[in-house]
């Protein structure tokens, strides 16, 4: 029996992938890949299960942001480096066949679905990058494509396969029930946050100051609010107790990036993580200062202490001192890495609000 290798999301395209090659007795094994910007591998190993396959987990974590400071392909309109990822998760993907034994590798692109990854002469681009040009399946769109090994050789049957185009999704939806009998279609994934216009300023501003980011970097950045204090440091300021608690578990790795922590001790108010990502390696006096200014910028100020407010100050996981906090001008005044929408009034008030109810 021929075996496969397919890169499985757990989206409609993956799906059917998997469902066209298990229609002629190919054996597939799933292969999700996770990135320091998206994970939906619990999601997929649980809808492979329902497949009837085997999903297996890889990480692409320092190389990728190793990647991610200067993409050989570029950016697409965020900081999304679509065709160097996607060439990253195929070579993944190639070691995988070869380690198992496996004959080919299958993806669910599209020829037209994506614009920065998934034209034509991107598909080409990608495989021949990759190191799978002849080995690499794509059976949603193969009609349309060149002839591959496995098709060649009589491991898959071409007249089989789909010509699928375009970016729309009521042909693949109608072929999933129609063909596969597929019932439950997943809706669009939220995708990569690497694509996020939103998110893009953190991205940047980490690709600007910090020589080698790393995987412990990369994952500072979906949490809280950030702010660059100096060329050497910058902090990210929890806006609830799901971000407290995961500024709090990051301070805790073992692979940290040089950083200090900030706890309220006698009142209700956000973690502050500050972190040293430039040439100055010890924090001043005036970086811990703006620190505590910028946990006290969004604690109302009837949400404080009658007492001095206190703060644990932790320069490494369980080696904590308690200091005194005190507003700081410069604090207020730090502006967010991040876009805000035309017009729209400073949100420092309704934070406020939401680290006082939250953390």
């Amino acid at each position: 029996m021929a075996e496969a290798i397919v890169l499985f999301s757990g989206g409609l395209d993956s799906i059917l992938a998997v469902r066209i090659l298990q229609a002629q007795d190919i054996g597939v094994t799933g292969l999700n890949i996770v990135t320091p910007f998206h994970d939906n591998s619990e999601e997929s190993c649980r809808l492979g299960r329902d497949l009837g396959i085997e999903v297996l987990v890889e990480t692409l974590a320092n190389d990728y942001t190793a990647m991610l400071k200067k993409p050989r392909w570029g950016f697409g309109k965020a900081v999304n480096p679509c065709i160097d990822c996607r060439t990253m998760m195929l070579q993944r993907a190639g070691e995988v066949m070869i380690r198992r034994g496996a004959d080919f590798v299958a993806t669910g692109e599209v020829v037209g679905q994506r614009p920065h990854s998934q034209m034509m002469h991107q598909l080409a681009l990608i495989a021949s990058q990759s190191g799978l040009a002849g080995k690499l399946l794509r059976p949603l769109s193969a009609k349309v494509l060149p002839i591959t090994e496995p098709e060649q050789s009589g491991l898959v049957c071409r007249e089989r396969l789909f010509s699928c185009t375009g970016r729309g999704r009521s042909g693949l939806i109608a072929l999933a029930r129609s063909r596969f009998g597929v019932e439950k279609i997943p809706q669009p994934s939220t995708g990569c946050q690497l694509c996020e216009q939103s998110f893009a300023p953190r991205v940047r501003d980490m690709l600007k100051y910090t020589e080698k980011p790393t995987l412990w970097d990369a994952h500072v950045l979906a949490y809280g609010r950030h702010f660059r204090i100096s060329p050497s440091w910058k902090a990210a300021v929890a806006r609830r107790l799901a971000d407290c608690q995961a500024l709090v578990a990051l301070f805790g790795r073992e692979d940290r990036t040089d950083s200090f922590l900030l706890v309220p001790e006698n009142f209700n108010g956000p973690a502050v993580l500050a972190v040293n990502d430039g040439p100055q390696r010890e924090p001043s006096d005036r970086i811990r200062a703006i620190c505590a200014g910028l946990l006290l910028r969004f604690v109302r100020a009837d949400k404080l202490p009658a007492e001095e407010p206190t703060a644990t100050l932790f320069d490494s996981p369980g080696h904590g001192t308690i200091i005194t906090l005190k507003r700081d001008s410069a604090a207020d005044e730090l502006p967010m890495i991040e876009q805000r929408r035309k017009n729209r009034p400073s949100q420092d008030a309704a934070d406020n609000e939401t680290s006082n109810n939250e953390t």
